[in-house]
């Protein structure tokens, strides 16, 4: 998964309240090169104001109390686990219900399609609009075709974004 998330440009980073033995030989397994151990909350919070004031977007994740803050003060927060928390989950903006995040990438290049998506929906629908309203306003277009017309290109983004449910990233 972390060689994964590496492909879609992300860069993770441990942060831990664990010691800084323990931190760095389960980021030498995981093959995640910044860490940062002995983190308190506030700790925590410090490191990923850090990043967001560099201009980057932070995907927090985590599965207790001592997450809380952090995974509010993200971009992107997700509280994992079975066991997690109340108060993280609150914190959070997404809350997977078991242990598996191995579909994090998955869910990240779904995130970066379904983006492109909107705007190619947003961008047809605009264009299909405007130009029935030109050919109303010059007469055209009568009001019946100009229905049909609005009602066949809602139908067509709704059939275009249903296709993301299917969507696997080859």
């Amino acid at each position: 998964m972390i060689d994964a998330l590496k492909g879609l440009n992300v860069q993770p980073v441990l942060l831990t309240g664990d010691n800084k033995r323990a931190a760095s030989a389960i980021a030498g397994q995981l093959h995640i090169d910044e860490v940062h151990a002995e983190c308190l909350p506030e700790d925590k919070l410090k490191w990923i104001d850090d990043y967001q004031k560099k201009g980057e977007t932070i995907c927090m994740i985590g599965d207790g109390v001592n997450d809380a803050p952090a995974l509010k003060k993200a971009n992107v927060g997700i509280a994992m686990g079975s066991v997690v928390s109340d108060i993280a989950v609150d914190a959070a903006d997404i809350a997977l219900v078991d242990d598996e995040v191995k579909e994090l990438p998955h869910l990240i290049a779904l995130s970066k399609r379904m983006m492109t998506t909107i705007k190619l929906n947003m961008t047809f629908s605009m264009t299909l609009n405007f130009i029935a309203i030109i050919l109303a306003i010059i007469g055209t277009l009568n009001p019946v075709i100009g229905a049909l017309v609005h009602n066949t290109g809602s139908v067509l983004v709704i059939i275009n974004s249903s296709l993301l449910l299917k969507w696997r990233k080859k």
